[in-house]
């Protein structure tokens, strides 16, 4: 059986804590890093099970924190994990908690000196960061360390808080190599659209020099295709393509050829029967299927 495992202390500093105390106003930011724990757990986990459409049943409830003291020689509030059935031989989704508590320590580390958020932090759970560390005053901080081994932490404060904010609009850079369908052109802010073969129209920017070979894929665009090489913009939430940032080199590409669906024998075979006049079928002896060598080989004057 899982025992009960610590996953973040959440350490209180500033003036009101200097008595190893907890004021009970901040009580309510235990809640939203509980919340914000909760939601980066669940992306990560749909990110390892892209088929999946639903999240484990009971996925919120099985995720169970509390937290029995207050550590000696800080404010520091341990949050642990307990099982919810001590019968469980496991506690689910433990990996996914535990990566989840490290991604965030990670992330409030990283805002303290970088504009540019990391990769794997779940765009949908930026805006949760608001609630967390409301109650602070201007002179408090919360050090969030993650891990069952006691740290010092990463330091969340107003300044962090607003730096993780801004990641909202921040989009990441990464190589793109695509083909799609030229479907406009602004020759004066060399801007071209592309339709890629999923039907997602994504935005780029071309090259002076590139100029005559998008617009011969454009004017081209019902049989020919543009392979695009360069960088792309990609959402930190669900890592689509939002626009082609950079174009190193494209080319005009010939589409393979068009997959024919056959209809079956069957559905053919009644289709040329229905187009045949009623009157046609009165010829027809009513025994060919039976007798069908004698009325195809026999001559008209009814010899053999």
């Amino acid at each position: 059986m899982l025992k009960d495992k610590k996953i973040t202390v959440l350490t209180f500093s500033g003036p009101r804590f200097e008595d190893h105390g907890l004021d009970v106003d901040v009580l309510p930011e235990i809640s939203a890093y509980k919340r914000l724990l909760q939601e980066t757990a669940k992306t990560l986990w749909k990110r390892k099970h892209p088929t999946r459409e639903r999240l484990p049943k009971n996925f919120d409830a099985e995720i169970s924190l509390k937290f029995f003291k207050i550590e000696a020689g800080s404010t520091g509030v341990p949050l642990v994990r307990v099982a919810p059935s001590r019968t469980a031989p496991e506690l689910p989704f433990e990996d996914e908690l535990d990566e989840a508590a490290r991604l965030l320590e990670h992330s409030i580390e990283l805002a303290a000196t970088s504009d540019t958020p990391p990769r794997d932090l779940p765009r949908n759970v930026i805006p949760l960061f608001r609630d967390f560390g409301k109650m602070l005053r201007p002179d408090e901080f919360i050090a969030v360390s993650a891990g069952p081994a006691r740290k010092q932490g990463a330091r969340y404060d107003n300044l962090v808080k607003t730096r993780i904010l801004s990641w909202e609009s921040i989009l990441y850079r990464d190589s793109v190599d695509l083909q799609g369908e030229v479907r406009g052109t602004d020759l004066d802010g060399l801007r071209f659209t592309l339709r890629l073969p999923d039907s997602r129209k994504v935005p780029g920017r071309f090259r002076a020099e590139q100029e005559a070979i998008v617009l011969e894929a454009l004017g081209e665009h019902t049989s020919r295709r543009l392979r695009v090489i360069g960088q792309g913009e990609y959402s930190t939430e669900d890592g689509s393509l939002q626009q082609i940032s950079n174009v190193d080199r494209v080319e005009i590409v010939e589409p393979g050829p068009a997959v024919t669906h056959q209809v079956p024998i069957w559905q053919r075979l009644a289709a040329i029967g229905a187009a045949v006049p009623e009157e046609a079928w009165a010829d027809i002896p009513a025994d060919l299927a039976t007798n069908v060598d004698l009325h195809l080989y026999r001559h008209k004057d009814g010899s053999d």
